[in-house]
């Protein structure tokens, strides 16, 4: 019977249906690679202690707890410390 050429193969037909093999062939790859094991994201790699610190420090933390919220986010405001995560001050305005 005739034959056509889909994807490097050559396939025999029946019936004349060259459209049919053709599109059939991309479509097989296709589904190929949709079968591959996605390889795993590479692990983002966590900041070590002295990048955290200097970037606290670039950001202006001071490295004194909230009297209000307990975290770490105490910035200079004046003679005064603001905390960026509550809004308190250490008793200026």
């Amino acid at each position: 019977g005739p034959t056509a050429v889909a994807g490097g193969a050559v396939v025999a037909l029946r019936g004349g249906n060259a459209a049919v093999a053709a599109k059939a062939e991309p479509l097989a790859e296709v589904a190929r690679l949709f079968d591959q094991p996605e390889a795993a994201p590479a692990p983002l790699a966590k900041p070590s202690a002295a990048e955290r610190r200097t970037e606290a420090r670039m950001r202006g933390y001071e490295g004194e707890a909230c009297p209000e919220c307990a975290n770490f986010t105490m910035v200079r405001n004046g003679t005064c410390l603001k905390c960026d995560t509550c809004g308190s001050t250490t008793g200026c305005s």
